[in-house]
């Protein structure tokens, strides 16, 4: 079986990623077609602090090519606020996305205050049951979900278990290859133990060493029937997680293991020619 892989970033519009990532002069609003050049999946990460609309979700997608995939943040009201009422109008958002066969999954990442007990188990149910047929998909915080029955249950409820890359914090979900379903997630955050507790982006300051992506390189190397895998770099202060997504992908072409790595479905803008040369 081959693996296909889809490489990406957790968002894309970053004013700071102007001149190293996209060219110069890049406004906003051509941020994500040239991105598509680049990657084949992206994140969305905005739509945690404002619940988004269809039509925002469609007007993304007609910036980028029809092949080009999405995965859709939970908004924070449904993942940390557990307010039930959310959840049909954010279903009825991402549905349009899906319909056009450009929704890659759906994240819900829950906070380190939501421990497991009986009554977090069911408010995840309940998403599960109102988001089904989205790939939805859920990343833990604390480290009381680190239990192993854990696969087994979110199999159950057909949701896939996001394996992290995250400092080696004794509250922490530990850090790993993790999978449930067929589908497996990947989200590379930070090594770095003393900016975990850091406000903002700061937290996220770091790069990743060839030799540490090298170890997931191995872990999907050893997968047993892996349809397709979601690698998401969110260490996006500057343009590390662009640079350490796009090494990646080098890394798992030079292998020897029957990847499909996914190509970016973007087409780059012809370079502009001159007189002058």
């Amino acid at each position: 079986m081959r693996s296909e892989i889809l490489i990406g970033t957790a968002g894309y519009s970053y004013p700071d990623w102007v001149g190293p990532f996209y060219p110069q002069g890049t406004r906003p609003d051509r941020m994500l077609p040239y991105y598509a050049t680049r990657f084949p999946l992206v994140e969305l990460n905005f739509t945690f602090h404002r619940p988004p609309t269809r039509a925002m979700l469609l007007k993304l997608a007609d910036k980028a090519p029809s092949a080009f995939q999405f995965v859709v943040k939970l908004p924070q009201t449904i993942s940390h606020e557990q307010r039930p009422l959310d959840l049909p109008g954010f279903r009825h958002a991402v549905e349009g996305l899906k319909q056009r066969g450009q929704l890659a999954g759906v994240l819900g990442q829950f906070p380190p205050s939501m421990h497991c007990s009986r009554a977090a188990c069911d408010w995840i149910a309940t998403i599960a049951k109102e988001l089904a047929h989205t790939s939805l998909c859920v990343e833990f915080r604390h480290r009381s979900w680190d239990r192993p029955g854990l696969p087994a249950w979110l199999a159950e409820h057909s949701l896939t278990l996001v394996a992290v890359d995250v400092p080696a914090l004794g509250e922490l979900f530990p850090a790993g290859w993790r999978r449930s379903t067929a589908l497996a997630y990947v989200r590379l955050h930070t090594r770095n133990a003393t900016k975990w507790h850091k406000a903002g982006p700061e937290r996220y300051d770091y790069s990743y060493t060839d030799a540490e992506l090298e170890e997931w390189a191995e872990a999907l190397a050893r997968a047993e029937n892996l349809p397709r895998a979601l690698v998401v770099f969110n260490n996006c202060v500057a343009t590390q997680a662009a640079e350490n997504a796009q090494r990646f992908r080098e890394m798992l072409a030079r292998r020897s293991e029957p990847f499909e790595i996914v190509a970016p479905p973007g087409v780059p803008a012809p370079q502009q020619t001159s007189l002058f040369g």
